[in-house]
């Protein structure tokens, strides 16, 4: 007959081993989420994006990188900013091993094949909405980090979905380590190009339900056995 000490040691032990069987065979799941606000605001702060492209088909949640070498036309030169409701995401999920996050953008529509131009998506470092008087500004773009390539050249650059990983930004926001600020898609320099965009939206792989709980009841087993055995 077993022993109390060795029916906790057997019992505590199978329930590591299946503990961790179920936690490795677990899928992750994807979530795609759009975004909450868009607002195209140009350089004189006017909230601007008509007229900004010459060719493709944009939807009603255009977004729009726009960019003119004459400083003069300070109308013409247009940022989009874009956030996200992030409040079902928490620090557990970000902060395992198999989280992951991409911001994904269809490239649908450019200005012309005349001049190169990057676009950038980089994180809002000042609060914004869409507020009347609450506008982001224009300025604010330069000023974003963790600026990342989401287009490399709008002149050859074939239309197409494009994808960023910001995983680490948004292990941030949701971690308080930064302010969520949402992103802002924009030109890297000024010349007389842009390029038009559909279907913004953030993917995120998280664990599957109740993953991230195994392995901690996982971890209370194991300790159990060790003591046990002592």
């Amino acid at each position: 007959m077993l022993t109390s000490k060795r029916l906790l040691i057997a019992v505590t032990t199978s329930f590591c081993l299946m503990s961790a069987l179920i936690s490795t065979t677990a899928q992750a799941s994807l979530i795609t989420s759009t975004p909450d606000t868009i607002v195209s605001v140009s350089l004189d702060g006017d909230l601007n994006s008509a007229g900004s492209v010459n060719s493709g088909s944009l939807s009603s949640t255009e977004i729009i990188a726009r960019e003119r070498g004459n400083q003069s036309q300070g109308g013409l030169r247009i940022a989009t900013f874009i956030d996200f409701d992030l409040s079902y995401l928490t620090s557990d999920v970000v902060n395992a091993s198999t989280f992951s996050a991409l911001f994904e953008i269809d490239f649908v529509s450019r200005l012309n094949t005349i001049n190169d131009l990057s676009v950038l998506l980089g994180q809002v470092e000042s609060a914004w909405s869409d507020a009347s008087g609450s506008l982001p500004l224009f300025e604010y773009a330069n000023s974003s980090t963790s600026q990342s390539v989401a287009l490399g050249n709008v002149k050859t650059d074939s239309f197409g979905t494009y994808s960023v990983d910001v995983t680490s930004i948004i292990q941030g926001w949701v971690n308080g380590d930064s302010e969520n600020n949402g992103f802002v898609l924009f030109g890297e320099e000024p010349v007389f190009q842009g390029a038009g965009f559909n279907n913004a939206s953030l993917v995120v792989d998280v664990p599957a339900p109740g993953t991230i709980a195994i392995l901690g009841l996982a971890l209370v087993g194991f300790s159990l056995s060790r003591k046990a055995k002592k």
